[in-house]
């Protein structure tokens, strides 16, 4: 009977909880992968953002601009279902921009990744640099680092450098972005 309950105290204490695989476990501004969007907006606000929404290709997902009191984000938009009554979020970007200052989004960036580490630890980080795929001349550069999850969801830290051109023609800032989102959502929009 010793033997037992030595076996079973040793095989207790040696778990290690994992606490990071999942993508819920990462918040934007209190908004994690899973919550509904009437959490953090009235319903008659989503509406009226759905108004300048955008509706992906496969039309299986919406993404609006949420209107929050942000504490850290200039924006944070929230995507979901356009058929779901819950409004369950299955994507999550928090922005921020600046203004020709493409070391101080880097910097933030850094930031960033490191609490992603803390609260994510059983992940599989890559940086990932490459020309933005809306400048044709190849001079937007877009730098970043993706953590994929266990669970299949992604989150995804980055600075959009955009070039002087396409800066002063659209009215562009550099931005970072850091993106979440679920295995569900990435599954049906890159498939």
């Amino acid at each position: 009977m010793k033997n037992i309950l030595a076996i079973l105290i040793l095989i207790f204490t040696l778990q290690t909880p994992s606490l990071a695989d999942d993508i819920r476990d990462f918040q934007i501004e209190g908004i994690s992968i899973g919550d509904s969007a009437l959490d953090f907006m009235s319903k008659k606000e989503i509406i009226e953002a759905e108004e300048n929404a955008t509706l992906y290709e496969n039309k299986k997902f919406l993404i609006i601009f949420a209107s929050l009191n942000s504490e850290i984000y200039e924006a944070i938009q929230i995507t979901y279902k356009p058929d779901d009554q819950k409004y369950l979020i299955h994507a999550i970007d928090g922005v921020l921009y600046f203004s020709n200052n493409i070391k101080g989004c880097r910097k933030k960036m850094k930031e960033v990744v490191k609490e992603i580490e803390v609260v994510l630890t059983n992940t599989i980080k890559s940086e990932e640099n490459y020309p933005h795929q809306f400048d044709k001349s190849g001079k937007s550069m877009t730098y970043g680092v993706k953590f994929k999850t266990e669970s299949g969801g992604v989150i995804d830290a980055y600075c959009t450098d955009w070039s002087d051109v396409l800066s002063k023609k659209h009215g562009w800032d550099d931005s970072f972005k850091v993106f979440v989102g679920s295995a569900e959502f990435l599954k049906n929009i890159y498939k």
